[in-house]
C-alpha cells in the first residue's frame, strides 16, 4: 500500500483544495522551507485565480483510498 504525497492549494473563492499544478514536493520540509512568489493558477472548480500563499497551501499525505492522513500546514510565526 503507497501512500500518496501532493501540495493542494485552497480557492480562496470557493474553499476548496485542489492539487497544485505548479508546485510537487518531496516531503514536507522541502514544503516549509520553500519560497513562493507571486505564482497564480486557476481553481479546477470555479477559475478563480488563486496566488499560492502558504497560509492557503497544505502538504498532504494521503492513503490508497485518497483519504488525508498526514497534514503539514505553514504558520507564520510574527
Amino acid at each position: 500500500m503507497n501512500n500518496i504525497k501532493d501540495c493542494e492549494v485552497r480557492c480562496t473563492k470557493c474553499r476548496r483544495w485542489f492539487s497544485s499544478q505548479l508546485f510537487q514536493f518531496e516531503d514536507e520540509e522541502s514544503f516549509l522551507h520553500s519560497v513562493m512568489y507571486k505564482n497564480t493558477e486557476l481553481c479546477p472548480y470555479c477559475n478563480t485565480v488563486v496566488t499560492h500563499d502558504k497560509e492557503i497551501m497544505r502538504f498532504v499525505e494521503k492513503d490508497s483510498n485518497g483519504k488525508v492522513i498526514k497534514e503539514t500546514r505553514y504558520v507564520y510565526d510574527f
